[in-house]
């Protein structure tokens, strides 16, 4: 009997030394602080109780403002959506914060892409995991969690912190300077974050919300996003599988549940060109599990309701400041009652990009690597009314003078040198009509 006690406080000392080497590491080898994860954890443990939880990825923290749900709804409500949080990351979170809150109700934003990044066992960047074990209370599940985050290659960064930046551990200058920002009382009182000059665009606001005042004017996107189109092969079994395990949680445990996905500009909805197989993708989805669970997808909002600008959005994916205010309460009046679907719905995006003026949103690109080495960057021109439209191209690189990629022509696609740098003017209007020609012009 003594000899399985000393057993026992031996395997006590053991993992208590195991979790103290770790804090240990993390503190000086591992800098968060600029973390916004472990200040949303941090207060989400703080709470008295929450009633209604947001979850997701950096849509998810950038879209649902705590501040507003609270006085509109008239409950606790907390975000804890978290830099490309996978949907193995979503479930851990809510089980986790279902231990601690009697939750009432729980909103899960599906951005379109987080199913395409393939399975947990081919991930080779963990980051996205480790932003939220990091933060995790000590337990079963989140030992699960991290688990099968990944193939057992990983295991050792992901118990043994040391292993993690361990080449900084012989920085001594890394080290010290690390261990001075740690000693801040903001850092120690979990107050502040993002304060340095080259941030000051981006804050943490507090309940998880992340505001950003920068915005998109004009329309004037120049990105890889969207030049391929959605392909439902890409989404991986796994993803498939936590969502149902989510929803499974959710009604076992008397959780309401809605699954949605927060607006993304116009931009990168039609430059993939089939979001709607998306929308009936998740909807097939739904009903394979038999829970009645509701899905709402803000991309096909009406334009009344939330408005046909780039202004609200600080990239080619997330909201800023003002467009998520604008989101929460526009949801908060949804939740209320105040707005019905059918008002406040298209039937598909397809119809909603119908309903707008013909519109240049931006470009969309992808650099081509050919077989005598150089690089094309092959262009597209995206907007909601590819059959219609017809387009003047005039490039003005910044060392040099204008010219004419092409006379007005249905053609959209168009090619850049990689290297190059300067403006691109589009002028479109609508074919065989006597139509004013729009100009928009796009930095590249």
């Amino acid at each position: 009997m003594m000899k399985k006690i000393k057993t026992v406080i031996a395997c006590i000392i053991f993992f208590a030394l195991f979790a103290g080497c770790g804090k240990f590491f993390h503190y000086i080898l591992v800098d968060d602080t600029t973390s916004f994860t472990r200040l949303t954890f941090h207060e989400m443990y703080e709470q008295d109780n929450i009633d209604v939880l947001f979850v997701g990825s950096s849509h998810c923290y950038r879209a649902f403002n705590p501040e507003v749900f609270d006085k509109e709804l008239g409950m606790n409500t907390f975000n804890v959506g978290t830099s490309s949080q996978e949907l193995d990351g979503s479930y851990m979170i809510i089980q986790e914060a279902a231990k601690y809150n009697d939750i009432k109700h729980i909103y899960l934003d599906l951005y379109y892409r987080i199913g395409v990044r393939g399975r947990r066992k081919d991930r080779e960047y963990l980051t996205m995991t480790y932003i939220i074990s990091d933060y995790l209370k000590p337990s079963l599940t989140k030992t699960r969690y991290i688990l099968d985050a990944s193939s057992n290659e990983h295991y050792i960064n992901s118990f043994i912190l040391a292993r993690r930046n361990w080449q900084k551990f012989f920085d001594a200058d890394y080290v010290h300077n690390l261990i001075q920002k740690k000693q801040s009382e903001d850092y120690k009182n979990y107050t502040s974050v993002y304060a340095d000059a080259v941030w000051e665009t981006e804050w943490y606001a507090g309940k998880g919300y992340v505001e950003n005042s920068e915005t998109v004017e004009n329309w004037q996107f120049f990105s890889e996003e969207g030049w391929n189109s959605i392909n439902l092969e890409e989404y991986s079994e796994d993803w498939k599988e936590e969502l149902k395990d989510i929803i499974s949680f959710c009604d076992k445990n008397s959780i309401s549940l809605t699954l949605l996905s927060v607006p993304m500009p116009n931009f990168t909805t039609s430059a993939v060109g089939n979001y709607d197989e998306y929308v009936e993708m998740v909807e097939n989805l739904i009903a394979d599990t038999g829970v009645d669970v509701d899905y709402y997808d803000f991309n096909l909002c009406r334009e009344e309701y939330f408005p046909n600008t780039s202004s609200l959005f600080k990239d080619v994916d997330h909201l800023n400041c003002y467009g998520g205010e604008t989101f929460s309460y526009l949801l908060a009046e949804f939740i209320n009652g105040e707005i019905t679907e059918d008002e406040l719905f298209y039937d598909s995006f397809e119809e909603k990009m119908r309903n707008l003026e013909p519109t240049v949103f931006g470009i969309s690109y992808f650099d081509d690597q050919r077989e005598n080495g150089e690089t094309s960057r092959k262009c597209k021109i995206v907007s909601n009314d590819n059959d219609h439209l017809e387009y003047e191209i005039i490039l003005k690189p910044k060392d040099g003078d204008p010219y004419v990629v092409q006379e007005f022509s249905n053609n959209r696609f168009f090619e850049l040198n990689p290297d190059d740098r300067g403006v691109c003017t589009i002028t479109y209007r609508r074919r065989n009509l006597q139509d004013q020609p729009r100009t928009i012009e796009i930095s590249y």
